[in-house]
């Protein structure tokens, strides 16, 4: 029975934490039960009596938050069994995992307490403030453990239910995601503690107190500093330096009915067409056109021809060269024809409709895109003839940048040297100092904006804008887009930086370096629209500068603790417990007794 109650408040914390995630209720998540949803779940740690029963725990927590906030991984066409399924299983793999060190103080705490009986000092490490910090530690390690590598998967986290608490949000351009999911953690593991210490009067301490009115006064000197500090972030008046007027195309397609790209085209040409006639001479003219992820299904190089008379109506590259504006096209890329490797890809074409370059998506999407042993030649001509091309993309290989020209504002400054190249003729050098000024974006695909190792070397390396394409439109539900898009917004934060997102249904947004939305388009509309994307001067951040520094500084303090256990337990083996005592007593008098008679 109480196993069952177990479980129970783990589902409930799960259930809660779901709630607070961008949900169909809440399409842009209740942050309010964030300061709630973890309470149940620290509580049952107090009455758990091992591991097994901890793991099992651990594991409910995780895997109810999975199913109910990524319920729309279902939709994934065949795909179901891999995407919702496997991912779950794995995500409450992960979280069991991670419950067994959660419990880790909480089983121990007799044993310590038996060695505090030889001991005048209370330690640190059986203190209420610890156990605090312990909880909240832990989890944040857990959310960074399912977020990275191959199978990472950063939805469901607590850092993506808060997108009404803007404030909050700016910690991360100093920890990333993950300061905001310890500060929040950390409060609910006190608001549990204070629960506990009101509930178990018999056994109320001085020591107890004062631990918790140390860890409650931590916790608002530190929220304190983080509201400070977002409200300057916030508020803060950034001025662009570059313009970039931008013709962003929603054309809310069906990849999955589509077996050709023809609607798809003209109906992206339809909806250019609107804005760039709506443009009155007096107007700023248009600087770039991005269409969304997968708009086209044959493949570049060797396409180029192909769509210089395709579709019948109104060839692409053809239409591309009349509007005389360069186009960002969501398509495929050949890597490889002897090996047959593709990249889901951001194809550039220039104004003149020639084919410039592509970059290919990173961070393919377990079990989707990037398939186990499609290396192998059999393996890979089944799943060909099952979903097509895109079965087992080919992760690209290097980080492009596109250089497009823009207008400057009145904050852009010219190069404080200037070179005078004997070398070059007069003619020569004044043709290249009249070059337009162009804007250095990156084109992250989907999947990719959702993670550290793709976006830090896209800004390190010099990106001054993100164009995101993204196509979730399979997932036929709203809060799967805004659950995206919100997690894309934190990219913007932490490297202070403009990000547009191009999508075919949803949501395609303008997002600022302070995570404000500027501009977008309604969800699962066909529609369009022109918007003047501000650039900004880049910006070293504490997170662009040394990345993932809190969860790597967690780990490193995780495993002076787990040392230091170790040690406990090895030395409390040699202590004998109040059990053992009165037995040899009992046995003492027995023998006394005996002797005695």
């Amino acid at each position: 029975m109480e196993l069952i109650l177990q479980v129970f408040y783990s589902v409930f914390s799960g259930s809660l934490l779901a709630a607070a995630i961008p949900n169909e209720l809440y399409l842009f998540g209740c942050p309010l039960l964030t300061l709630i949803a973890f309470i149940p779940y620290y509580l049952i740690f107090n009455s758990i009596k091992n591991y097994r029963q901890a793991f099992l725990c651990g594991f409910f927590q995780a895997i109810t938050t999975h199913l109910i906030s990524s319920f729309w991984l279902a939709y994934f066409k065949d795909f179901a069994i891999l995407t919702l399924g496997a991912s779950a299983f794995g995500t409450g793999m992960i979280g069991g995992f991670l419950a067994l060190f959660i419990y880790l103080p909480f089983s121990s705490s007799k044993k310590h307490n038996r060695l505090n009986q030889y001991t005048l000092n209370q330690n640190f490490f059986d203190s209420v403030s610890f156990r605090i910090l312990y909880f909240a530690a832990l989890y944040t390690i857990y959310e960074w453990v399912k977020s990275c590598g191959f199978l990472g998967y950063p939805w469901g986290t607590v850092s993506s239910a808060i997108y009404k608490w803007p404030l909050l949000m700016q910690l991360s351009s100093i920890t990333g995601t993950y300061g905001i999911t310890f500060v929040l953690v950390l409060l609910n593991a006190f608001f549990a503690e204070i629960l506990l210490y009101y509930k178990e009067s018999e056994e109320k301490s001085s020591n107890s107190l004062f631990s918790l009115k140390q860890t409650g006064c931590l916790c608002i000197v530190l929220f304190a500093c983080i509201l400070v500090h977002g409200l300057f972030q916030y508020t803060i008046p950034r001025k662009p330096v570059k313009q970039l007027n931008t013709l962003i195309v929603q054309q809310n397609s069906d990849p999955w009915k589509e077996k050709t790209d023809t609607d798809s085209i003209l109906t992206s040409e339809k909806l250019t067409d609107e804005i760039l006639y709506s443009i009155k001479e007096d107007e700023e003219p248009v600087n770039l056109v991005v269409w969304s992820e997968g708009c086209l299904k044959h493949v570049f190089p060797g396409a180029e021809n192909y769509y210089n008379y395709h579709p019948e109506e109104r060839p692409l590259l053809k239409y591309i060269n009349e509007k005389n504006v360069p186009f960002i096209i969501g398509g495929a890329f050949l890597k490889d024809r002897a090996q047959k490797k593709y990249f889901n890809a951001a194809l550039l074409f220039d104004k003149n409709g020639k084919f410039r370059g592509c970059y290919g998506k990173n961070h393919l999407v377990p079990f989707a895109e990037a398939l186990p042993f499609i290396e192998y030649p059999s393996v890979k001509a089944i799943m060909q003839k099952i979903i097509g091309i895109s079965a087992g993309w080919t992760p690209g290989d290097q980080y492009v940048y596109f250089d497009v020209p823009c207008r400057i504002t009145s904050d852009y400054k010219l190069p404080a040297v200037k070179n005078i190249d004997l070398t070059k003729t007069y003619d020569q050098q004044k043709r290249e100092e009249e070059q337009p000024v162009t804007v250095r974006l990156s084109t992250p695909i989907c999947f990719d904006d959702a993670f550290t190792d793709i976006m830090r070397p896209m800004f390190l390396n010099g990106a001054e804008l993100f164009v995101n394409i993204t196509d979730d439109s399979w997932s036929l539900k709203e809060s799967s887009e805004i659950q995206h898009f919100v997690i894309a917004s934190y990219r913007s934060i932490e490297y202070r930086t403009t990000m547009i997102r191009s999508t075919n249904a949803g949501y395609s947004v303008v997002i600022t370096p302070n995570g404000k939305v500027i501009s977008d388009l309604p969800l699962f509309q066909a529609t369009s629209a022109a918007f003047d994307v501000p650039v900004y001067k880049r910006v070293m951040t504490t997170y662009a500068r040394f990345g993932n520094w809190l969860p790597y500084s967690l780990i490193i303090l995780f495993v002076i603790y787990s040392v230091y256990s170790y040690m406990i337990f090895t030395e409390s083996d040699y202590i004998p417990s109040e059990r053992k005592m009165k037995s040899k007593k009992k046995k003492k008098s027995k023998l006394h007794k005996k002797n005695e008679k």
